[in-house]
């Protein structure tokens, strides 16, 4: 049976320009659905710090556009220290749809499938959540606003 665990992250990350907040793209909601392909899975502060690098890169490539985004997390491979498999690469393989912020329309709705080589010893000084939550943020600029995150 499928586990789900949900985090909805409604944050205020506006910036305000004079007296009025500019729009921005943002992380509306991030889902998991765990059962199929998970490894050890990810760590309690996975889903914020996910959402905190793709916001981070939408503020680059989706500057000025009132967007929310859904992302479903189908699957996750995320190697830790202590995994015997030296050689899996980390991924991630989620469901992203953009919608316009004022009538909640769908804009566009599309599988990514993001991989990030696996350092071995390196993950013990730069943890591969991260990159792979930094990796996840620019693949969401390529696939949909057609420009790479800073």
């Amino acid at each position: 049976m499928k586990t789900v665990m949900t985090a909805t992250f409604l944050l205020a990350l506006t910036f305000a320009s004079g007296a009025e907040a500019a729009p921005r793209a943002r992380v509306r909601d991030v889902v998991i659905h765990a059962g199929w392909t998970w490894g050890q899975g990810p760590s309690e502060t996975f889903t914020r710090t996910l959402t905190e690098e793709v916001d981070e890169g939408l503020a680059a490539c989706a500057a000025g556009q009132d967007l929310r985004l859904d992302l479903k997390i189908e699957r996750l491979n995320v190697r830790h220290l202590g995994d015997i498999d030296l050689n899996r690469p980390n991924r991630l393989v989620a469901q992203v749809k953009v919608r316009r912020a004022s009538d909640k329309a769908v804009i566009d709705l599309q599988r990514i499938d993001v991989q990030t080589p696996d350092e071995g010893l390196m993950a013990a000084v730069r943890d591969p959540e991260l990159i792979l939550a930094e990796a996840t943020g620019r693949a969401i600029c390529r696939t949909f606003f057609a420009a790479p995150a800073a």
